[in-house]
């Protein structure tokens, strides 16, 4: 009986050395290397977002998918997303955005097809715009179209903002359509300074579907 079990292992133990494992069709390849810009990089909410995955690189082959997580909860897909970023009516006044970019490359190897996978992630912040930030504003409807009244505030406690402009797109769903823009010109605005502004267009209000408001300063000066 103790011959039989010896042989019976040792068998075993022959049959396992027969067993061959796969090569790995990856084996020795580079991933691909993910990398992303943004265009906003700053500005008020709601905000549409242009983000360029095109300097992403293949380690090898060819990149055959991108994927995007905008932080929001959302999801979307492509080598060039359009992506509106909302304010969340009980959150801070600057809110981020955790954006990851996933992507993946094809490639056909000796020992079969090769997928790789390669991330970027960034933090975005939006909310409050510097020096000149846009603390409140709401839309009207006039008898020529729409009108914004607004506040801005100059951010900075130490320099002061003299020409500045706000800017006001509007756009159509679904696929973020710009169907027009204004902007109005604001001077002087001495450090920690508000100033009310109103901005307006012949477009009705049934025209568009939401505003982008943004503001840029020209010059900033002690």
């Amino acid at each position: 009986m103790r011959k039989w079990w010896w042989a019976l292992v040792g068998g075993v133990l022959l049959l396992s050395g027969c067993v061959r494992v796969a090569p790995d069709p990856c084996h020795g390849v580079a991933p691909p290397l993910a990398t992303f810009r943004v265009s906003a990089e700053g500005g008020e909410l709601p905000l549409l977002i242009t983000l360029d995955a095109t300097d992403s690189s293949p380690g090898a082959g060819c990149i055959v998918e991108y994927l995007w997580e905008f932080g929001d909860g959302t999801l979307g897909s492509g080598a060039v997303v359009h992506h509106k970023f909302d304010r969340d009516p009980e959150g801070p006044e600057e809110q981020e955005f955790r954006v990851v970019l996933t992507v993946t490359q094809e490639l056909i190897t000796d020992q079969g097809p090769c997928r790789l996978t390669g991330q970027a992630v960034r933090i975005l912040r939006y909310g409050i715009s510097r020096p000149l930030n846009v603390v409140r504003w709401e839309l009207k409807s006039t008898y020529y179209g729409s009108l914004i009244e607004g506040l801005v505030r100059n951010e900075s406690t130490d320099r002061r903002v003299t020409h500045a402009e706000v800017y006001a797109r509007f756009y159509r769903e679904p696929g973020h359509v710009l169907v027009g823009q204004a902007q109005r010109e604001l001077w002087d605005i001495r450090p920690a300074e508000e100033r009310l502004f109103m901005i307006a267009t012949y477009l009705w209000p049934w025209e568009f579907d939401w505003v982008e408001l943004r503001t840029e300063a020209f010059t900033a000066q002690p």
